[in-house]
């Protein structure tokens, strides 16, 4: 693995965003510079816009921009009070507690987009997609009283219904891990983990066969939340893997169509990121 040419290619590819995120874990830079460059982004409603997530070509808050900006933020372990307030006025106001939120809204159509936000059910109400952001929402340590009863609702949710889907199994583990890990907790995290295994876009085998989320993906760091549900042989085949994947020009490859070669880039270079991320907390590289 080449991280001179992978740096390379964040600097020559990636977003301020994404060489700030570079800066704050290989070279010393502050969360502050983080912040400053994810909270351009957030609108005047609270939520985030303008292509944050590089599929969608809007400057409209949508809770997919703002699901982006929370999990960037919870893997680059910082934490901000003003912002995730601005947050929850956002998605109090845009989520139902019965039906949930829907991950694009219908005006997005208006923008240019990658061909699978095309798909209808992307504007429909999601209770998964309301817990991805309420699990990221509580993990930053705010008090809220609708956060409070939307974290009751996912809860019932996530131990009444068995999800097929490895995205919105992996959000809700976010939400397992934000709150205080008592008696209750444990048997929802097995049967998560149970879930995982039986779930659509989860590729267990190295090297995956299809699209979808690796063990490190849900396991990014040897202190994550979900390691233990790995074996240590998985998670170095995978990181194998990883290394193996990078291209000549330095940058990992995307495996979908974005919409032009702007977005291409950029989510190549924060691909690149977070797979130097992974890479460097598992002790592949050297630099």
């Amino acid at each position: 693995m080449n991280f001179e040419k992978a740096a390379n290619f964040i600097w020559e590819n990636g977003r301020l965003l994404e060489r700030r995120v570079f800066e704050y874990i290989f070279l010393g830079g502050t969360k502050n510079n983080v912040l400053n460059a994810i909270k351009a982004y957030q609108n005047d409603d609270g939520g985030f816009g303008h292509a944050l997530e590089p599929d969608l070509r809007t400057p409209e808050s949508q809770p997919l921009y703002t699901g982006f900006a929370l999990k960037l933020l919870y893997d680059c372990e910082i934490k901000n009070e003003d912002l995730t307030y601005k947050v929850i006025d956002y998605v109090s106001k845009s989520a139902d507690l019965e039906t949930g939120i829907p991950i694009i809204l219908p005006s997005s159509s208006k923008f240019p987009r990658a061909e699978h936000w095309n798909n209808p059910l992307s504007v429909e109400p999601s209770i998964s997609q309301l817990t991805a952001l309420v699990g990221l929402i509580r993990w930053q340590g705010v008090k809220h009283p609708w956060l409070d009863k939307a974290t009751d609702i996912c809860l019932n949710v996530i131990s009444s219904r068995s999800d097929d889907d490895a995205h919105t199994i992996a959000s809700a583990f976010i939400l397992l891990e934000s709150l205080p890990q008592i008696e209750k907790i444990k048997p929802l995290f097995n049967k998560l983990s149970k879930d995982l295994y039986q779930s659509r876009f989860f590729c267990l085998e190295a090297p995956p066969q299809q699209y979808g989320l690796t063990p490190l993906e849900i396991a990014p760091v040897p202190n994550s939340y979900c390691r233990s549900i790995f074996s240590d042989k998985t998670i170095m085949d995978h990181l194998k893997v990883l290394v193996s994947q990078q291209d000549e020009d330095g940058g990992w490859p995307i495996l979908w169509e974005p919409p032009g070669g702007i977005a291409l880039n950029e989510w190549r270079a924060y691909r690149t990121l977070m797979n130097l991320k992974t890479l460097n907390a598992y002790n592949m590289i050297n630099h």
